[in-house]
């Protein structure tokens, strides 16, 4: 296996490093998605949104990480996914 892209500190995966890396892999694929979410109506946004699969994402861009880095990366995602979409919802409602 190649070298991590994370940290490791006394063997285990540094989770501030997975959470910031998750967070801007976030952010970036919402930049790229912007174009299109300006044009549609913010009900189908909070639609899409929800049918991303992130973990599908995740795990094909952190391929070759060890499996616990790719779990804690899934499980961050879910988070922040969840997170962003129920500030969208909050803003329409």
């Amino acid at each position: 296996m190649a070298a991590s892209r994370f940290e490791h500190i006394d063997g285990i995966p540094d989770i501030e490093q997975i959470e910031e890396w998750d967070e801007n892999y976030y952010q970036r694929l919402l930049t790229m998605m912007n174009p299109l979410f300006s044009r549609v109506p913010i009900d189908d946004v909070v639609n899409s949104l929800s049918a991303i699969q992130f973990n599908k994402l995740v795990t094909e861009e952190l391929a070759g990480e060890s499996s616990e880095i790719i779990k804690l990366a899934m499980e961050y995602i879910a988070k922040v996914a969840d997170r962003e979409i129920e500030y969208i919802k909050a803003y329409i409602e």
